[in-house]
């Protein structure tokens, strides 16, 4: 258990975790086991300094990694497989809070998570964001977001939140890595006019290559190269490189909303480099139809 998960381990079972905590990073399984001792520490009926016991009725009953969780002030959500959802829906984060509407039944407090928070409907968010800014007036009751970026989720979420970064995990290792040097290689290839459209072009197309962009509602993808991105920049030879380059990041972190409206992850890509790097040049065809969207840099 690293640091971050002792220190949130030992603030849940002195009672003095914040109402609502991102656990971002790592992977999947890491942030399920690290929610299920956190949930256990806030509802185990042991004495501080030995939460959670891992032995009394409240702590026996969850158990996030193994799928079971038999507990009535501890309540969880996720996307259904079986029912192929693409997001969590509204719905599911309705009842969840309306369990936090009422007293707990057994526990001294209540908590409540979800799983791959970053798939929360957009009126789902606001729904749990209304929750969160009105404070529990009697038992405590603690959310759990769980997610692989934090910058997967609305911004207001974050702000009313305690972000805690769990690592990069080992899905974001060789593969990143190998996207960094491309980027770094590729943007020193960088011609002149002439070909600038083909470059662009081969630009969006090894940032598309790890794919994820199936689902026009997934951000988890655009965070990705936009974090490769970002890391490349530091590398490249020229300053204003590096300055188009983060910003082209920047906009990475945003581009799903332009991939709601069904428009291609290699042309959203190529529109979004353009307006970067264009300078003095003319305005090219795809950098005009993101700028008709969204507006110019």
């Amino acid at each position: 258990m690293n640091r971050a998960a002792q220190e949130l381990t030992g603030l849940a079972a002195e009672g003095r975790l914040y109402p609502s905590v991102i656990l971002h990073g790592g992977e999947a399984k890491e942030r399920l086991a690290l929610a299920s001792r956190i949930a256990r520490a806030l509802l185990c009926e042991r004495e501080p300094d030995v939460r959670p016991c891992g032995a009394c009725k409240h702590c026996r009953r969850i158990d996030l990694e193994a799928d079971k969780v038999f507990h009535p002030d501890f309540v969880f959500v996720r996307r259904d497989p079986k029912k192929r959802e693409t997001v969590i829906p509204v719905d599911k984060v309705r009842t969840l809070l309306q369990t936090a509407q009422v007293s707990p039944f057994e526990a001294r407090g209540q908590v409540f998570v979800i799983v791959e928070a970053e798939t929360l409907h957009p009126a789902g968010a606001n729904v749990l964001l209304k929750t969160l800014e009105e404070p529990a007036d009697r038992s405590p009751r603690n959310f759990l977001l769980l997610a692989s970026s934090a910058n997967e989720l609305l911004p207001t979420l974050r702000s009313r939140s305690l972000t805690v970064y769990l690592g990069a995990g080992d899905a974001a290792g060789d593969d990143d890595e190998d996207l960094v040097a491309d980027l770094v290689e590729l943007w020193r290839q960088r011609p002149g006019d002439d070909a600038f459209a083909l470059w662009v072009s081969a630009l969006a197309g090894r940032l598309v290559q790890g794919g994820g962009f199936e689902d026009i509602r997934a951000r988890q993808c655009w965070t990705r190269i936009a974090g490769a991105l970002a890391t490349a920049a530091p590398a490249l030879d020229d300053r204003a490189d590096r300055a188009a380059a983060l910003a082209l990041s920047a906009d990475l972190l945003d581009a799903h909303r332009l991939r709601q409206r069904s428009i291609q992850p290699h042309r959203i890509i190529q529109g979004l480099a353009a307006r970067r790097l264009r300078r003095d040049r003319p305005e090219t065809g795809f950098e005009s139809s993101v700028n008709e969207l969204i507006g110019p840099p």
